[in-house]
């Protein structure tokens, strides 16, 4: 029998793969598609076409930027070759590391200043109480 060749409609294997463990992992983690799209920096559209290649409809962003997998995969709390090879952390993602992955570097030492005076305080009031 003949191997057929896939059209250029078809979707690939990795991108099958991509939006399977984008939408899976965004499920988990409770979002909408609108939500990860906030928190990414990426319009709602451009997650939805991710995820529209696991109805075997090729789309014009089943193949993302590196930028833009890097920005979904840190609002799922994961790295972008998480997203490819398909490992998943032993725990939930966090969302607060997500946020501060996506901050400028200026703004994540003002989080860093804040996070070790709340730190602080709640040492001192182990210590008082």
């Amino acid at each position: 029998m003949k191997k057929t060749q896939k059209s250029r409609t078809d979707v690939s294997d990795l991108a099958l793969f991509l939006a399977n463990q984008i939408r899976t992992r965004r499920a988990r983690a409770g979002m909408t598609q609108a939500e990860l799209a906030a928190r990414s920096g990426v319009t709602v559209e451009t997650v939805a076409r991710l995820e529209r290649v696991l109805r075997g409809r090729a789309s014009a962003n089943a193949n993302p930027s590196l930028e833009t997998m890097e920005r979904i995969a840190s609002s799922l709390g994961c790295h972008a070759a998480d997203l490819i090879d398909g490992r998943s952390s032993k725990s939930a993602p966090d969302p607060l590391v997500a946020m501060v992955r996506l901050a400028k570097p200026t703004t994540r030492v003002w989080i860093a200043n804040m996070v070790e005076a709340c730190l602080r305080t709640e040492k001192q009031q182990r210590k008082a109480g």
